[in-house]
């Protein structure tokens, strides 16, 4: 077996461990300073914080060189403690020290320009001796900030809008403070302790409602001591779920660009036979510190803390813009629909479709698409469109890949041909849409037949754009009819000769698409929101309670719901597919609570949010971008 080198091996920090747990390591300006909790003898009794000064900052690929502990005050000493500093010490006034008193630790500090701004830290409520409110909060454990200003630290104060009357701690809140991952045993999670996440709206401080991070990251057991890289691409935290090495392992899952995607086992040196928790990554990504209370030579007794050169599997990745032009093959111009882009890596899919710019005489003049991808991986990327046989590219992102890199690509798409090769004689393809007469809205649940004398033909695949195509010889004269569900039937006549797209427009017959319970129509509900909610609204509910009567009829059938969002967010714009990914989430979970409700198992319903990337119109506008704020539904097909 391969002997590891040292630092590739966690290295017990024998200077800063004592007997009882030495926990939550958290590293500030770039190494120079380790803070974590501990249990050993101190000025106050239970868990306390304290620091520690890296004598060998600078050599960031050198060896640690810690300090003997001191107890946590700011501003910091750089050298070892003596009894003059200490008498220093004694005086607390602008410095900052939590009270032992139900202190449950594990901090989280942000820094700007060398100096501390914020301090998160895990405690209780505290009554004084007079029995009234000395420290406000919830029931159990709450979620505590303090500011730094002007040299001195403001009182302690609970997050109103995050805590709730259960356990709520753990908080890891991101360098720019925009950010916070926490742990909760709240009622509506997965498990007994579920990773939570909540946005800051930057220009007035306050958080968001948090949002679980779902059954890709949560089980039924416990998930706790959340970190993220500095690059914000790899989620790392500790669980006893099955499957590990020991009680609690630590485990990693990586940002797709879309989601987090299902989470990784560290493996050995990292994990151990007993507890390894709380890893947390240096901002140059060089190493990586984590507590456990594995049998380790140097071990002090209950938890102590280690440091290891950071594996590869923990590095932050490179986005990487991928681009795409879409082409007919035969024509060589831009192609007339939108197409379907389909990336798979791993065991994660990511749809989305093309762009398409068209003058007023329906000519299609661009049809282009673009993703932001990640390095580390190997992507298969399938391009199709209706009447077109599909293409393939493989993405190779592995290796050593520069930042702000795009790669630019051409598609070219080949017209499917029935009858072999092109005599000429079987005709052009040609693209069409069906939409509401009244809002030019798609009608993907529609079904196209061609009239051609007597002959009929059944027009397969109407997208959920309601686009689809037909092929019609030269000079060809024909009919196009066009059923949806809640619409009435239109018949229409076409020539082929200067035709390039045709476009079929239905009228409502005034009932709901789903009243007749057939299983297409779930395609042509939407579920509208009003601007930055996710609660339905009464006028809604009706459309919601005919999908739960077509999926009992249709016992077998399963369905996707996907949520949308408008562009209307006016935070940073960095943070605008974020939060409209998290709000588009909240609206398919609000129509999923709502079939669950209504008597639809879960397991027949899967949840996606699209952020703002499926746009029904391309407006910025509150007013008249209304119908991108909504929730659609697709059926499933195995």
């Amino acid at each position: 077996m391969r002997e590891l080198p040292d630092d590739e091996v966690p290295q017990n920090l024998n200077t800063l461990n004592a007997p009882g747990a030495d926990y939550a390591p958290f590293i500030v300006e770039d190494g120079k300073y380790i803070i974590f909790q501990s249990e050993r003898p101190g000025p106050t009794e239970g868990h306390s914080l304290w620091y520690s000064f890296n004598r060998n900052f600078r050599d960031r690929a050198g060896p640690a060189e810690y300090s003997v502990p001191l107890e946590l005050r700011f501003p910091y000493q750089d050298r070892d403690p003596t009894d003059t500093m200490r008498i220093l010490f004694a005086d607390t006034d602008g410095f900052f020290a939590p009270s032992s008193d139900a202190f449950d630790g594990h901090p989280c500090i942000l820094y700007r320009d060398g100096r501390p701004v914020e301090i998160y830290f895990t405690s209780h409520r505290l009554l004084g001796k007079d029995g009234k409110l000395a420290r406000d909060g919830f029931a159990k454990t709450n979620i505590y900030y303090a500011r730094f200003r002007d040299d001195r630290w403001s009182e302690v104060r609970h997050i109103n809008e995050i805590n709730s009357d259960y356990n709520d701690r753990m908080a890891f809140v991101t360098p720019d403070g925009s950010r916070m991952y926490f742990v909760s045993d709240r009622p509506g999670g997965y498990g007994g302790n579920d990773l939570y996440y909540t946005q800051r709206d930057l220009k007035t401080g306050l958080w968001s409602a948090p949002v679980n991070l779902g059954p890709d990251i949560n089980t039924r057991y416990d998930e706790i001591t959340p970190h993220l890289s500095y690059g914000g691409s790899r989620l790392v935290f500790a669980s006893n779920r099955p499957g590990g090495l020991g009680h609690f392992d630590l485990y990693y899952s990586r940002f797709s660009g879309y989601d987090w995607e299902k989470p990784e086992n560290l493996g050995r040196p990292i994990n151990s036979e007993r507890d390894d928790e709380s890893l947390v990554l240096t901002s140059d990504g060089l190493w990586l510190y984590f507590a456990s209370d594995r049998m380790d030579a140097l071990a002090m007794g209950g938890f102590d803390l280690y440091r290891m050169a950071t594996p590869d599997n923990l590095l932050d990745s490179v986005k990487i813009l991928l681009t795409g032009k879409i082409m007919d093959a035969s024509s060589k111009l831009p192609l007339g629909l939108d197409a379907t882009i389909k990336i798979q890596f791993e065991e994660r899919t990511i749809v989305m479709s093309s762009r398409k710019t068209v003058k007023t005489d329906g000519l299609t003049v661009s049809n282009q698409f673009e993703v932001e991808l990640y390095s580390g991986r190997v992507y298969q990327v399938e391009i199709s469109a209706p009447g077109y046989e599909p293409a393939e590219i493989q993405l190779d992102y592995r290796g050593s890949i520069p930042s702000g890199r795009t790669d630019e690509r051409i598609v070219f798409l080949e017209p499917i041909r029935p009858d072999g090769p092109d005599t000429g004689e079987e005709g052009r393809i040609i693209p069409g849409v069906v939409v509401d007469a009244d809002t030019g809205l798609a009608l993907p649940a529609s079904t196209i037949r061609k009239f051609l004398g007597n002959d009929v033909d059944q027009v397969p695949n109407v997208d959920e754009k309601g686009e689809f195509v037909i092929t019609a010889k030269p000079g060809q004269e024909f009919e196009i009819e066009a059923r949806s569900p809640g619409y009435v039937m239109k018949r229409q006549r076409f020539q082929e000769e200067g035709l390039e797209r045709i476009r079929i427009e239905l009228k409502s017959d005034g009932t709901d698409p789903c009243e007749t319970l057939q299983p297409a129509c779930v395609d042509n509900v939407r579920i509208l929101f009003a601007l930055n909610e996710s609660s339905i609204r009464p006028a809604e509910l009706k459309k919601i309670q005919n999908i739960a009567r077509v999926l009992k009829k249709n016992p077998d059938m399963k369905i996707e719901v996907q949520g949308h969002a408008d562009r209307t967010y006016r935070g940073p714009e960095d943070r605008a597919y974020e939060y409209n990914l998290m709000l588009s989430r909240e609206r398919a979970r609000a129509v999923q609570k709502a079939l669950l409700d209504l008597g639809i198992a879960a397991d027949r319903m899967i949840i996606k949010g699209f952020s703002y990337l499926r746009p029904i119109v391309q407006a910025e506008d509150a007013v008249k971008g209304a119908v991108n704020r909504r929730v659609e539904f697709r059926r499933l097909r195995e």
